[in-house]
């Protein structure tokens, strides 16, 4: 997940307010009960709008966000960042709303083998296996490709999923897939989760791999040591010296030891170690179900079952005492997005919290509504399925912006007047609604895209991605518009300008063409900032739309690059 180019101070505090709250170091299930919440959820993330954990909504419009994946420790990030697919835990407080959000990929690296008839990819020494219809798992997400096929050897990918075993041993069931940059300064870092064997005195393996442990390798938590059958997640600043990995940070993944209080629990996973219904375990934490409730009624456990599990759990004993246990149907737990249209290009491709959406065969509601009704600032709540890296719409309610209620999160795009540097407060006139106005104001630590606090004035172009809050907007991140004033419409106006955010693929350097969300740039003539296009970087694009279909183009005028 790139960290794109937010200017934030959040962004260079947060890793010494992390390791205060037991979030550094690329560690698992590691906050939640523990750091001050009443609560703990791990799951994929399957929508937003709330941040929605395999189907269960959870409102964060004051929560933070951070990852564990580039760096030894976490990184605050911007809600925006987050996709879905990726698999998170998140604090809960007593009435069930978020108060941090913590993402952690399974591995980060190269992949070195592709295996199209088992949809298996080996990455970093790991078996990755994809899903593109197995209702008992998340289906896999992609980004920065639009199917399994696109991915090649030597490409940089950071993998969320679940950890699995099958006849061949163990592997990630992906959730999500990311394309990430192939050249990093000073070398792209590595990130690998597994158990732990062969462990000694300065090594151990993980899997396929040899893990170095030297003096300073930091091993957290700490005053824990590594043992055989340990969960780990290792980090390495370094590529892979062939199937050696110089750990720098080692992080044991066990709830246990993370966590001080009892306090509620909800996990998805691969049931393991199965005596009985009151006596089995999933993701390393012991389960008593005996006293659950079983969804379907039907449902017969057992190892190797994919479950949502949820109850109270003592970390003093590491027992998850089960009020529920719920076979993972990914065909029930559908995708769902609340929040406001951006990036609209067409029916068949717009984005809502940073997701690709095509709404082409939906229903649309409230009567009267339709897809000639889809621009930017819709706010909009949609149901559907994953299939690759969109979702395919099936219902679609369009409500206005003023019409929304306290908790609604969207993205916002219009120009700013009335900013005050005192109060941090101002107003954004919409750029369709003909002409509204909504009331803002700056978080205390926002992210900015494409600029910075400075730039922030009346007269801006903009995007907001806020929190309606008490009737005001609470502005999490402002990304700087390319495009120097809107059109008026929401939708690019009759030239048929669109400006749009996605990660890069399909780079040609000698046609200077490449793909950004599914749709074919060329950016022969454009201005260009921030670095060259490169598979993996996220951009900024704006320009003139053309052609329809599969013939769609986007001739740039102005590029923005994550470099």
């Amino acid at each position: 997940m790139s960290i794109k180019f937010f200017k934030s101070l959040a962004a260079m505090s947060c890793v010494a307010l992390l390791a205060g709250c037991g979030a550094g170091g690329g560690s698992a299930l590691v906050a939640g009960v523990g750091s001050g919440g009443t609560g703990l959820v791990a799951g994929t993330v399957t929508g937003f709008g709330s941040v929605i954990i395999d189907g269960n909504r959870y409102p964060d419009t004051t929560a933070s966000y951070d990852i564990t994946g580039d760096s030894s420790a976490a990184q605050a990030i911007s809600r925006t960042q987050v996709g879905i697919g990726a698999r998170a835990e998140v604090d809960t407080d007593a009435s069930g709303n978020a108060t941090a959000v913590h993402i952690v990929p399974e591995v980060i690296g190269v992949v070195s083998a592709i295996s199209a008839p088992t949809s298996t990819l080996t990455v970093a020494g790991t078996r990755v296996v994809v899903n593109a219809n197995d209702p008992t798992l998340p289906i896999t997400v992609y980004d920065g490709y639009t199917q399994f096929s696109d991915i090649q050897v030597n490409d940089r990918v950071e993998v969320h999923g679940l950890p699995q075993t099958d006849a061949l041993g163990s592997y990630v069931a992906a959730t999500r897939i990311e394309l990430k940059p192939g050249v990093c300064t000073g070398g792209c870092p590595v990130r690998v989760s597994g158990t732990v064997s062969n462990a000694q005195a300065g090594s151990f393996s993980l899997g396929g791999l040899t893990v170095n442990v030297g003096a300073t390798t930091t091993i957290t938590p700490a005053g824990q040591s590594l043992a055989n059958g340990e969960r780990v997640s290792v980090f390495s600043k370094s590529p892979l010296s062939g199937t050696t990995m110089n750990a720098d940070a080692i992080a044991i993944r066990k709830l246990s030891t993370s966590v001080s209080a009892v306090g509620t629990l909800r996990l998805s996973g691969e049931i393991g170690n199965y005596v009985s219904n009151s006596s089995f375990s999933v993701h390393g934490v012991s389960v008593n179900a005996a006293a659950a409730t079983l969804t379907p009624a039907s449902l017969s456990l057992a190892n190797d079952v994919e479950v949502i599990v949820a109850g109270s759990f003592d970390p003093a004993t590491n027992l998850l005492t089960a009020t529920s246990v719920s076979q993972y149907d990914s065909d029930t737990i559908q995708a769902e997005l609340h929040g406001t249209v951006s990036n609209f290009v067409s029916a068949a491709n717009f984005q809502v919290r940073g997701v690709l959406v095509d709404a082409s065969s939906a229903t649309f509601t409230p009567a009267g509504k339709s897809s000639a009704d889809l621009q930017n600032n819709a706010y909009v709540e949609i149901h559907g399925r994953v299939s690759n890296n969109v979702v395919l719409a099936s219902t679609v309610n369009i409500q206005s912006v003023q019409g929304a209620t306290d908790g609604s999160v969207g993205d916002l795009r219009g120009v700013v007047s009335n900013f005050n540097a005192t109060s941090n407060a101002f107003t954004l006139s919409l750029d369709n609604e003909n002409g509204s106005q909504i009331q803002a104001v700056l978080t205390a630590s926002p992210f900015f895209v494409g600029g910075t606090r400075a730039d922030l004035i009346n007269g801006k172009y903009v995007s907001l991605n806020a929190a309606l809050v008490g009737g005001q907007w609470q502005v999490d991140t402002v990304t700087f518009m390319l495009a120097s004033a809107p059109s008026g419409d929401g939708m690019g106006g009759q030239d048929m300008n669109r400006e749009m955010e996605g990660v890069i693929s399909n780079v040609d350097l000698t046609a200077r063409t490449c793909s950004v969300n599914g749709i074919a740039v060329n950016f022969s003539a454009a201005t260009i900032s921030g670095g060259q296009p490169a598979n993996g970087l996220q951009a900024q694009v704006y320009g003139t739309m053309s052609g329809s279909g599969s013939a769609q183009i986007l001739t740039a005028s102005k590029m923005e690059i994550d470099d």
